[in-house]
This record gives structure tokens, sequence and C-alpha cells, in this order.
């Protein structure tokens, strides 16, 4: 097969092809045998499965797990941090996870620490003793070179018992889109860092695709942290649709179509005296939604994402929305025959 030439004023691409990610493939029949031979020889190996999943819960599992990355001002907003190999990943374990809800009444900003070292943290003047850094921030992932069949069993107990959480969208979005199919499947609980507010984008809705959220079939646990400060006005007008409705939860919407089992959610709003003069600075509305408000949107939230026909009742919704959105279409079109009253 003869090359293709480059046509007149056409540039070569210098760059290495790309491979082609793919799951974990059969191994042949060498690997076989140098897996049976480390079955004879290796103590960890001569273990019982169930044994061994727990060593590896013990190392790798059963924990949450900050994930974040470095951004790069040099990047373009149009470029994608995954594909230019620019993206610096960094995690770390929480030392103190509990349940959403009680996060919020522990702290005012519940897991902020948990995302930074101490070199990269504020601290009060008044703090003059600061908590050091804890061992075991970090997982120890060089467990996973020992070997192909270890790599085999504790690459499913790092994804299948870990909660991996993300502080906003495009994180979320920029880590699934470097995973396999074959993780995105593994991955059995999540939790997300929302911020509803004036003036604030929702990046979770583009980061949410419908592609994306196909694809993690295997998801049973969600858990969600909501800063809201939003006016207490636009509750009291909306609160019986405001879940099923708002912009705020487009992208949430569709994860009501995957067979989860359990939700947690805790919607909390900035009620500090300094963030509620800065509001008051800004001209937006000092009243935010009160206990009450907060626990009605999260357990309408969690009725709509436990629904066992949630996939029918958002297929059901979307159709409607796409018939309004051509009856307006035709409307639009239509000639407007006070034009033409002489």
């Amino acid at each position: 097969m003869t090359k293709r030439r480059c046509l007149a004023g056409e540039v070569r691409s210098t760059d290495p092809p790309k491979r082609k990610r793919v799951a974990f493939t059969t191994p042949k029949a060498a690997t076989k045998a140098i897996i049976e031979r480390n079955a004879k020889v290796s103590p960890l190996l001569k273990l019982p499965s169930e044994l061994r999943d727990k060593i590896w819960i013990e190392v790798l599992g059963g924990r949450l797990i900050h994930l974040d990355f470095d951004e790069d001002d040099d990047l373009s907003d149009s470029e994608s941090l995954s594909d230019s190999g620019q993206l610096h990943w960094k995690h770390e374990v929480c030392q103190h996870d509990c349940q959403e809800n009680r996060s919020v009444r522990k702290a005012p900003r519940p897991h902020f620490e948990c995302r930074f070292r101490e070199e990269d943290l504020y601290f009060d003047m008044f703090d003059k003793d600061p908590r050091p850094l804890y061992d075991d921030a970090t997982l120890h992932l060089t467990a996973l070179r020992a070997s192909r069949q270890l790599y085999v069993e504790a690459n499913r107990v790092l994804w299948t018992t870990n909660t991996f959480s993300f502080p906003d969208g495009p994180a979320f979005r920029e880590f699934m889109h470097t995973r396999n199919i074959h993780q995105k499947r593994l991955i059995r609980s999540l939790r997300f860092e929302m911020q509803w507010g004036y003036g604030r984008e929702t990046p979770w809705n583009s980061a949410l695709s419908m592609a994306l959220v196909k694809s993690l079939t295997g998801l049973q646990t969600l858990r969600l942290q909501i800063e809201c400060d939003l006016e207490k006005e636009v509750w009291d007008h909306n609160k019986d649709r405001f879940v099923r409705l708002t912009t705020y939860t487009e992208g949430l919407r569709k994860l009501s179509i995957l067979p989860l089992t359990s939700v947690e959610i805790a919607v909390r709003t900035l009620t500090d005296e300094r963030t509620l003069t800065l509001l008051r600075q800004v001209a937006i509305p000092s009243e935010l939604w009160q206990e009450a408000d907060r626990d009605r949107c999260a357990q309408d939230l969690k009725a709509l994402l436990l629904d066992p026909k949630g996939a029918q009742v958002y297929g059901d919704f979307q159709s409607s929305m796409a018939r309004t959105r051509a009856e307006l279409e035709q409307l639009r079109q239509c000639p407007k025959p006070w034009l033409f009253v002489p």
C-alpha cells in the first residue's frame, strides 16, 4: 500500500498517532502461564479471593476521594485540558467523612480543607497552630503496578468501593473524559459540589451530558452538597415545581434514568454576617432560603432521583418540552395578521 502524499499547501502533522484506549482484554497464553505461576509462588495470591479483596479494600478502597486538577493559565477556553496533555490531577483522601447533612452542621465549608495541602490553605490570623497533614492523605496507587493479576483485582476494588468527589463540573467532565468505558461502568459512588446563585453559570449541566450519564451503568450512590444563595422569593413562588423546572437541576435530572439506590443531598446557604454584608453591597437580596426551604428542596430532588419510573418520567418530560418548542417555532414563523392592517 502506497503512502498518501501531501497535497500542495498541506502540512504533514508531526504529532505521534494517538493510541486508542481500550478496556482490559483477555491475556495471551504466555500471560496466563505467568498468572498460574504467580498463584503458586506468591504468598498474597495463595490467599482466597475474598481475603484478597478485603486486603485491597484496606489499601485502596472504602474512601471518599476528592479529585481536582491544576489549571493552566496558558490554555485557551476552547481547548480541552485532556487533549492538550497539560492536565495535572491531584487527589486527597477525606479524613473526616460523614453524611452530607451532618457535615453541613459541623463545618461552615465541609470538605474544603480536604482538597488543599497545608501550604495552599488560608489560615486565620489567630490560628497559630494549623492542623498538620495526614500521613495517608493519598492512595498508594503504586500497588497497581506489582503485577497484571493484582492490577485487575485491585483496579476493580478501586472503582467499585470508593466515592469520587468533584468540586465543580469541569473537573468531573475532564476526569471522565480520560476514563475508558470499563472504568465508567465500574463506578458505584459519586459526590458533587454545586453552587446555585445569581449570576452563576451552571457548568454541571454541560458536564452531565446524556452520553456520559448512560455510560455510568453501575452507579448506585449519589451524594450532593449544594451551596445556594438564591432569594427566598424564588422558592416561595416555585416550590412545587422548582426541582423539575429550574435550570440548576437540568443536568441532575438526567441521572434519574440510572438505577440509583442511595441519594444524600444537603442544601446549605451562606448565612454568616460577612457574606450577608457582601450580598447587600452588590444589591443581591439578603433574605435567603430558610432551613425548612432547603430541606424541602433536598427531599424533592432526592425523590426525583430515586423514582423507579425516572427514565420514563424524564423521557416524557423531554418529549413534552420538544413539542412545546416546536409549537413556539411554528407560531414564530406564522404571518402576523396585524402587520397587514392598513
